[in-house]
């Protein structure tokens, strides 16, 4: 494969800052709030799950913040989330060897609490800059990053 291009190395350059400025907001808002990023990342998977309830493994590779944090970095974040109330952890019913994570009560209320704060942050730093025609292609450009790079070895 060819070297980038100085053109395509800017485009890239520019995607992480755009990327990073954003997450920097948002860790700051969360912060405000009382969570961090990575409890939010924890709490908007298992609120989006239909039965407020993820296989481990499967919270942990949905995750935005996942790929920052080492595995016993992951364990410490549940045990402090679960320590707080916001988490269960329990054995899978399907495999034993395995551990679902549930939202409690509690959690679903924090993460209501929180959400709106969020979901104006992501109106603010992402869809008030851009057009609905730059979010459409946005969008379309992204699900090709991800379909590309999704299921490829590491």
């Amino acid at each position: 494969m060819p070297q980038p291009t100085d053109d395509q190395l800017a485009v890239w350059k520019q995607l992480q800052w755009a990327t990073a400025l954003i997450m920097v907001r948002f860790r700051r808002d969360l912060a405000g709030s009382g969570l961090s990023l990575e409890e939010f990342d924890v709490l908007i998977h298992l609120a989006s799950a239909p039965s407020g309830t993820l296989p481990l493994h499967q919270l942990t590779a949905s995750m935005v913040v996942a790929d920052t944090l080492s595995r016993s970095g992951i364990t410490r974040l549940l045990d402090r989330m679960e320590r707080d109330g916001l988490i269960r952890r329990t054995t899978s019913r399907h495999d034993r060897r395995r551990f679902d994570v549930t939202l409690t009560r509690q959690g679903q209320r924090r993460f209501e609490q929180v959400w709106p704060g969020h979901a104006d942050g992501i109106g603010r730093y992402f869809v008030k800059p851009l057009t609905q025609h730059d979010i459409s292609e946005l969008g379309r450009i992204l699900g090709d990053l991800i379909q590309a790079n999704e299921n490829q070895p590491s």
